[in-house]
């Protein structure tokens, strides 16, 4: 689901950053083996960089895709292509938003009991 120049946006809600930094945690064992952070295993996602993803948690949770996405990287290439797939407003606010890039989710997962995946679009 690697692929250079693509980016896959998530939204959700939860209560807190410290929930969405947990959200996209990563575990490792002893051994050094990572043990799959609840994203991961809620969308069935194998591996992604963590190096390319970033999240934002709102205290005021929006509606409006240029509001959740003012801000992070490319936003001004990203947000007019996620409008043209998603609309200006989502069906409801949100107050979480992932973004993995150079990733081209394409799961089988389109929405868990917190998040949904909204698109994938070409940032570059």
């Amino acid at each position: 689901m690697e692929k250079e120049g693509f980016v896959s946006l998530f939204v959700g809600n939860l209560s807190s950053y410290e929930e969405l930094q947990n959200y996209v945690l990563v575990r490792y064992t002893e051994d050094g083996e990572a043990i799959p952070s609840e994203f991961e295993r809620d969308f069935n996602i194998d591996y992604y960089n963590e190096d390319f993803r970033e999240v934002e948690f709102y205290d005021e949770p929006s509606d409006d895709l240029r509001v959740l996405l003012k801000g992070f990287s490319y936003d001004e290439e990203i947000i007019p292509k996620f409008i043209e797939i998603c609309g200006e407003r989502l069906n409801q606010e949100v107050d979480s938003v992932i973004l993995l890039y150079n990733f081209q989710y394409q799961g089988n997962v389109n929405e868990t009991n917190q998040f949904r995946f909204l698109g994938t679009v070409q940032y570059k």
